[in-house]
């Protein structure tokens, strides 16, 4: 039986391009020998036009308002009691998550420094923690729907939700603990992806996705070696109203003096006159120029 729900946080079209960070596993917090809070620092490079705040922990014991508890923003409180929205219990432990719209604090683009205090006795594991919004652009307009909460699927069991009826492909984003390596999750638009190889929480993004002549999406478990289910807590569904470049990068460190960067246009139009700039303590280390890249081309850069 599917536990739990995803709530829809936020439903309409917006000037700009999807935008979403994940800290994923960053800590736990309470208990014996644990620190009481941690601090998480994310950079936003242009202006936010909405902006949302997710936190997914695990626990022993989650009731509301049964221990101290604080979230802030740059030292500004976002919450000073425990008042999750989703509450699941599975297997002896339960999950929960608390989601808030920062639409007011975290807009202008730069550095945000996220806090979580607990005073309790009992050990909770932060699994994740999503700035999800739109950031401001005058050359894309999207339609998005963002929703949040905590759901578990067991193996052949099936959440569906509706995608947006405008646009071009479908973007799709979640945030979800996968119960073993061996686990495949289908998402099943008016294409199928079978997703594997990945466990514990993990990020699962989607591009230039085939939309469905029903407009309707479904997530299942259908392979696992586990009685564990999948838990779902984060989903991103979009489609861009414009053609647009959207860029993907993967780095790795090929020496003490070399990273090597792939850059990849995922997006639905040419990529011109792109920079990559790296920085370190605000200091400018390299600058390339980018030479244009058609959609789904990927080139390879040594800074």
């Amino acid at each position: 039986m599917v536990l739990g729900e995803l709530v829809k946080c936020a439903s309409g079209t917006f000037k700009g391009l999807p935008y979403r960070i994940t800290h994923i596993m960053p800590g736990v917090i309470g208990g014996y020998g644990n620190p009481k809070s941690i601090q998480l620092s994310t950079s936003v490079d242009n202006r936010l036009d909405v902006s949302y705040l997710s936190i997914l922990l695990r626990g022993e014991d989650l009731r509301p308002k049964s221990f101290p508890w604080r979230v802030s923003v740059n030292s500004v409180n976002i919450t000073r009691e425990f008042k999750p929205q989703a509450l699941v219990s599975l297997e002896g432990v339960v999950y929960a998550l608390q989601v808030f719209d920062v639409s007011r604090i975290v807009k202008e683009a730069g550095k945000y420094l996220l806090k979580l205090s607990a005073e309790t006795s009992k050990t909770i594991e932060v699994l994740s923690v999503s700035l999800v919004g739109v950031e401001q652009s005058q050359y894309a307009e999207i339609v998005m729907d963002y929703y949040s909460g905590v759901l578990t699927l067991k193996k052949g069991e099936e959440y569906t939700f509706v995608h947006p009826r405008e646009g071009l492909e479908l973007g799709v984003e979640i945030v979800a603990e996968v119960p073993s390596r061996t686990s495949e999750v289908v998402i099943a638009c008016g294409e199928e992806a079978v997703i594997s190889q990945l466990i514990g929480v993990s990020e699962i993004s989607l591009k230039r996705f085939q939309a469905s002549q029903e407009f309707k999406c479904s997530v299942s478990l259908s392979k696992s070696n586990t009685p564990k289910p999948l838990v779902l807590s984060d989903l991103l569904v979009y489609r861009p109203l414009t053609p647009a470049p959207q860029v993907s990068l993967e780095a790795s460190l090929i020496s003490n003096k070399e990273i090597r960067v792939l850059v990849k246009n995922e997006g639905s139009s040419r990529l011109s006159k792109a920079l990559i700039v790296a920085l370190s303590e605000g200091k400018t280390l390299s600058r390339n120029e980018l030479r244009d890249l058609n959609i789904g081309e990927t080139i390879e850069v040594k800074l």
